[in-house]
């Protein structure tokens, strides 16, 4: 288990805990032995199965110019560049990213794109971010608002990230938090060393989101959006999967609730995956996923029938669907 530096929750009232799959769609079917990766998301926030619109804010004040006591004396900036790319580059496909570069003023330096085909745009915009000029997390949330405003698509999660290592007027920031999480967008945000901890939370806690403190291990979040720390800026603890041979095994779960199983090569039939989720409060939901495996039969490729115990049992899964516990 990683050590995320402080992790602490925004004191607000979120709602009951998700889990779905995304791909590929539930009932689907392929040629027995085709290896598939199904890919699902859990959050304690937001909407599970419209996909993700993300847009990154990251700080490009003089001070990120600054080196962190780690392997390699790297500046802050350079730290974030990777934590920022580890996030991006493990996110499901479909999902939308922007960046949006602040200092003493903020400016979107890339639209929202899908990944994977914006990768290339999105990877550039992160390298590109300098180490001049103040900090004004106001500026960097209110250009994030408005690229959702403009650019966000229809039924998706939508979730701003903010990272700093500097100080702000926090009323300010704070309104603007608040102002985004009226548009129905989450805030969460993420400190480097040297940052106001108690703004950063404020803004997350006006933005409905989460604040993670890295202000002491700044590798963590290099790690942690690489899927080492599970989805802590949504809040999951875990997620077990159960595949379609029995098996049971944790799944790797980024910082932001998605989680890809490893391939399996399909069975004739139904091939069945179970997705239980544990969140940091301790409830669970749960969902499932059937893909079937197909044969060639004299009339083309057909689905093979369960027996109908087994397909008894498929329905018995399906209507139980996700068990949830609301949060007091």
């Amino acid at each position: 288990m990683i050590a995320a530096g402080t992790l602490v929750w925004a004191s607000v009232a979120h709602a009951a805990g998700s889990v779905g799959w995304l791909n590929p769609a539930n009932n689907s079917s392929f040629p027995a032995g085709t290896v598939v990766a199904p890919n699902g998301a859990a959050s304690a926030t937001g909407t599970i199965g419209g996909g993700l619109d993300l847009v990154i804010v990251m700080d490009s004040s003089g001070s990120m110019g600054a080196t962190v006591p780690i392997a390699g004396s790297p500046t802050r900036n350079q730290v974030q560049a990777q934590a920022a790319t580890a996030l991006v580059n493990n996110l499901p496909a479909g999902s939308a990213v922007s960046i949006v570069d602040f200092d003493s003023n903020a400016s979107v330096t890339q639209q929202l794109t899908t990944l994977p085909g914006g990768l290339g745009n999105v990877q550039t915009a992160i390298n590109n971010i300098d180490a001049f000029g103040g900090t004004d997390i106001r500026d960097g949330i209110v250009a994030a608002d408005n690229e959702l405003d403009a650019r966000g698509r229809s039924g998706t999660s939508k979730q701003i990230l903010v990272i700093s290592d500097g100080g702000s007027n926090q009323a300010q920031a704070v309104a603007a938090a608040t102002d985004a999480a009226n548009d129905g967008y989450i805030v969460n945000t993420v400190s480097f060393p040297g940052s106001s901890t108690s703004t950063m939370q404020a803004v997350a806690t006006a933005g409905n989101g989460t604040f993670v403190n890295f202000s002491n291990n700044p590798q963590d979040i290099v790690n942690i959006f690489s899927g080492a720390g599970g989805g802590v800026l949504v809040g999951v603890d875990n997620v077990q999967i159960t595949d379609p041979d029995g098996n049971v095994f944790a799944a790797i779960v980024d910082a932001l609730g998605n989680f890809t199983v490893p391939g399996f090569a399909l069975n004739p039939g139904a091939n069945t995956w179970t997705a239980l989720a544990t969140f940091t409060d301790q409830t669970q939901a749960s969902a499932s996923l059937t893909l079937f495996g197909t044969t060639t039969g004299g009339g083309g490729t057909t689905p093979v029938p369960l027996p109908a115990s087994g397909l008894l049992l498929i329905a018995a899964i399906g209507g139980f669907g996700v068990v949830r516990r609301f949060r007091k």
